[in-house]
């Protein structure tokens, strides 16, 4: 059948993405890393994070940049599961849908997740295809009662959630909500009978979602509450599971909890913590999350070897050492960050050259932190990005942050 097709203006409306002004604005300050070589680096790690080799220069840095916050992605358990695993099922994955087939020893690790994290636990091949999986269908109604849902995002939500926004705009009404603005986001609530509202636990660049404010909300007016917590996953909570679900007393069908296990974790994949059965049914056979893409059978296995020292005394000898460095490096430098008790730490030096210096000249004295900018931070607050961890002697932590003071005396920042 013929088409009439009319010509016009090729140009997107730009509503929740512009990529020609975003990239513009990055690529400035990725040029700069890129030309003093502080993108791109290429070593060998057969000793761990904090003995890695530049295998250009031969140079040994301790990485600083790492989102493995507890090294778990070298302890031997969790490398030997991954190989028993390939060892014993004899094949890398089935290739297809889950809900179709799937091995046994998937089914094995999901009950275990569920015992880890006390409720029904979905993994995926990743956080971000569950996020891809997951809102639009809350965006329609399909989690809840079927009426759509007014979509709220926080000003600072992950790009990984921030990325489904147009996908989600042509099922219903998406804002953006300032940074943690409770009072903002009530006054949606007031509007709207229907509202979920979109954010991070613990933020990429620091900081935490108003948990106590948000479950006000939720009591006071069914908001719907949507977390990606991958950067406090194992780092908090007795069994490690993360900063919104240790301070939880249970799960409920109005709260969903993603989560990469890419991270401090130490295997690869994605996790949603669900509060309904219902839920765990209908994801598993729903959009991204029912293509031929999941765990293959290494992940699952180095996920079980994490689950097993997760359920080990060591999990909290990590997190223990985990807060000994986080005040060791809070008693010295002084960051937007300070006292919050999380690892993750932005000093910042202005602009991207700045960063980049700084980045660089740590590496020289064998600490490597990225350097952050546009659109990681705002164009005014670049700088470096410390990941401390669980894994890293004190004395380490104590040595990088006499060369990161003199650095930065030299530079003439105040910290």
């Amino acid at each position: 059948m013929k088409q009439d097709v009319e010509f016009g203006n090729v140009v997107g409306r730009n509503q929740f993405r512009n990529n020609h002004k975003m990239i513009a604005a990055s690529e400035v300050g990725y040029n700069i890393a890129q030309e003093q070589n502080m993108i791109g680096i290429r070593v060998v790690a057969n000793s761990g994070q904090n003995r890695l080799y530049d295998v250009r220069t031969g140079n040994e840095f301790v990485n600083l940049c790492s989102c493995s916050y507890l090294g778990l992605n070298s302890h031997p358990d969790v490398l030997q599961g991954g190989i028993d695993a390939l060892q014993n099922q004899g094949i890398t994955g089935l290739s297809m849908a889950e809900y179709r087939i799937r091995l046994s020893v998937m089914e094995y690790l999901e009950e275990q997740l569920r015992d880890l994290f006390n409720g029904p636990v979905l993994p995926a091949i990743s956080c971000s295809a569950l996020t891809a999986g997951i809102l639009p269908l809350l965006a329609s109604g399909h989690l809840t009662d079927g009426e759509p849902m007014v979509m709220v995002f926080d000003k600072l939500a992950h790009f990984s959630m921030a990325f489904i926004k147009p996908i989600i705009a042509d099922e219903t009404l998406v804002l953006t909500c300032p940074h943690n603005d409770m009072l903002y986001l009530e006054e949606i609530c007031k509007r709207y009978p229907k509202v979920a509202y979109i954010c991070d636990g613990v933020y990429s660049t620091g900081g935490v979602a108003d948990l106590s404010a948000l479950l006000s909300l939720q009591e006071r007016y069914g908001l719907f509450l949507y977390f990606d917590d991958s950067h406090s996953l194992s780092t908090e909570g007795k069994s490690g599971e993360g900063y919104i679900r240790s301070r939880l007393k249970e799960m409920n069908d109005r709260t969903i909890i993603v989560a990469s296990i890419a991270k401090a974790f130490g295997s690869t994949g994605g996790i949603a913590m669900l509060g309904s059965e219902k839920h765990f049914e209908f994801l598993y056979r729903s959009g991204p999350l029912g293509w031929s893409q999941s765990l293959r059978t290494a992940a699952i296995g180095t996920t079980l070897g994490s689950i097993k020292v997760h359920k080990s005394p060591e999990l909290h000898q990590l997190q223990l050492q985990l807060n000994r460095n986080i005040g060791l490096f809070d008693e010295q430098i002084n960051t937007l960050q300070r006292g919050n008790g999380l690892n993750i730490k932005v000093v910042e030096v202005g602009d991207q050259g700045k960063a980049v210096h700084l980045s660089k000249a740590l590496f020289e004295q064998g600490f490597y932190c990225s350097p952050v900018f546009f659109p990681i931070v705002r164009k005014d607050r670049a700088g470096i990005r410390i990941m401390l961890r669980g894994d890293l002697p004190s004395t380490t932590v104590l040595s990088f942050v006499d060369q990161l003071k003199d650095i930065l005396t030299e530079m003439d920042v105040a910290h």
